[in-house]
């Protein structure tokens, strides 16, 4: 029995390493390796790397992190897999901020360490795909509608803007090619043959990016037998005051009336058919001349698009090219305002745009042309700055300045020059006098309104009433003090009238100073004389 059992644990023994030789918590399962992504539009293919041995015998799991999530997340279609890469799209993440992945491998309950990926932005590391293209045929014309890469995926989304495309058509029966490049997303090509097969292929190219996608699938179509109805041609626009006419070519005999029609500049630029967007222009319906006028303001936007149809009877031609305008092309510049800001040897000239919208006065030129005014010579400025100096003036003279603008870069027009303007370079003196005239009046009329504020919250004190009436009676009244040379008279208060004498006497100096001494010592009581003379008259008439 113990044999047995001894030859029992031998198998077992042996037979251990053969059933789990990687069972150590993964610890033996080599990690993927040369982790790296490939990304078309919103397709990503994450592909690495694996050693022989495990191929086969061993599954892989991925998952992926970006900057704005703190864990890891899993992706569906690179779960338990046996080859070394998977196909899958992220269309709920931000293709803008950095993301990176990391796989590992798996057997039974044992798996690997995660190999991880560098970090990238998949927006710059994206690769464009063919964009999408369908066809409508005319008689000497084909309609190509694009769709931008990726169409109804997230990579693109934000970038309809961003794409410029290359159409490359040409004749089955010629190796000659037309490259045509537009920025829209319906493109007319004109001038073909009735009855003829053409090929063509789209390539987008990304503006700021500076990637090509790989080109569309070539695709053929016929142009169709020639219209019984002209399709008119040339068309152009001018512009004649506040109003533009609208002109175009059309060779035929019959009695042909025209109508046209104008489409927001936009539209064309974003994906999707605008063909239902289009809006008639009330003065150009059922014309019968090759031309047509309407006020300037029909159009609330700075571009549009015209086109033109003719039609007699029940037939109507295709519609004309569609004729891109640009309104800042057919209206005038406004002469500009100007200002001057003179110094004691120089003056300081400001030119304004004067017209009401922004971009108009947008990358502008501007020029002054300025002289003495005794003199015909004139001397002329011009920089893109609307501000200029002029220096090294005579003094006390006279100078004349005018100024216009000039929209150069793209349309070569120019304003009218703005009234001359004289400036002297006096003129400074008699802003600086009459800055200390008005200083000067200002310090009065400061002065004026504290003295009146005193008046009204600190009044002068009053004396009492008594000696208010002493002080307004007249000085002969209240002089008290007498030189010696004075002569007075004295008057008595005759109390019998049976007895009447008086006496005239002068004083003497002793009583002089006597008086003059007893009124010093008693002046509070000065009211009280006429009272005291009468008593000293009675005992002068006693005596």
């Amino acid at each position: 029995m113990l044999a047995v059992l001894g030859a029992a644990a031998l198998v077992l023994v042996a037979q251990a390493p053969w059933v789990l030789p990687e069972a150590a918590g993964g610890e033996n399962l080599r990690p993927p390796e040369s982790i790296d992504v490939y990304i078309v539009d919103d397709t990503y293919t994450l592909k690495w790397n694996s050693s022989k041995e495990l191929m086969g015998s061993v599954t892989f799991s991925a998952e992926y992190q970006t900057e704005e999530l703190e864990n890891w997340l899993k992706l569906p279609e690179c779960q338990h897999i046996t080859g070394t890469e998977c196909e899958f799209s992220l269309l709920d993440s931000d293709v803008y901020v950095n993301t990176k992945f990391h796989v590992r491998a798996e057997k039974g309950n044992s798996t690997s360490s995660w190999s991880e990926s560098d970090s990238f932005i998949p927006f710059y590391r994206a690769h464009i795909g063919p964009p999408g293209v369908q066809l409508e045929a005319e008689d000497k014309a084909i309609l190509v509608n694009i769709s931008h890469p990726g169409q109804g995926g997230n990579m693109w989304a934000r970038e309809s803007f961003s794409f410029m495309y290359k159409i490359v058509i040409w004749q089955t029966s010629s190796d000659e090619k037309k490259i045509i490049e537009t920025t829209y997303y319906s493109e007319k090509i004109l001038k073909l043959s009735p009855k003829t097969t053409y090929c063509l292929e789209v390539e987008a190219v990304h503006s700021s990016l500076q990637k090509h996608s790989s080109r569309s699938a070539v695709q053929c179509i016929n142009t169709t037998v020639a219209s019984k109805m002209p399709t008119p041609e040339n068309v152009e626009l001018d512009a004649q005051g506040e109003s533009y006419v609208l002109k175009w070519d059309y060779n035929t005999s019959l009695n042909v009336s025209f109508k046209a029609q104008w489409l927001l500049g936009y539209l064309k630029s974003i994906p999707g058919s605008y063909s239902d967007k289009w809006k008639p222009i009330p003065t150009c319906a059922n014309v019968q001349t090759t031309h047509c006028v309407f006020p300037q303001d029909t159009f609330h936007t700075a571009t549009f698009f015209l086109r033109v149809q003719a039609s007699h009877g029940n037939n109507t031609s295709f519609w004309s090219e569609e004729k891109y305008i640009n309104s800042q092309k057919y209206t005038t510049i406004p002469p500009p305002a100007i200002g001057i800001t003179p110094t004691s040897d120089s003056f300081r000239v400001y030119v304004t745009c004067q017209d009401s919208s922004i971009s108009k006065c947008h990358g502008l030129i501007y020029e002054i042309i300025f002289w003495e005014n005794t003199s015909s010579t004139e001397r002329r400025m011009e920089k893109e700055n609307p501000t200029f100096t002029i220096v090294n003036l005579q003094p006390l003279t006279v100078y004349c300045v005018r100024a216009r603008v000039h929209s150069v870069a793209r349309w070569n027009k120019s304003s009218e020059f703005s009234d001359k303007l004289w400036n002297s370079s006096l003129t400074w003196i008699i802003i600086g006098f009459g800055a200390v005239v008005f200083s000067v009046m200002a310090l009065y009329a400061g002065k004026c309104l504290l003295k009146y504020l005193n008046s009204v919250f600190f009044p002068s004190l009053k004396p009492p009433p008594s000696i208010d009436e002493f002080l307004s009676e007249p000085p002969s009244k209240t002089l008290l003090l007498l030189t010696a040379e004075e002569h007075t008279e004295r008057c008595f208060i005759i109390e019998n009238t049976d007895t009447v004498a008086v006496e005239e006497n002068h004083l003497t100096e002793e009583d002089h100073r006597k008086y003059s001494s007893q009124t010093s010592q008693d002046s509070g009581n000065y009211s009280n004389e006429e009272e005291s003379s009468g008593s000293e008259s009675s005992r002068g008439l006693r005596l």
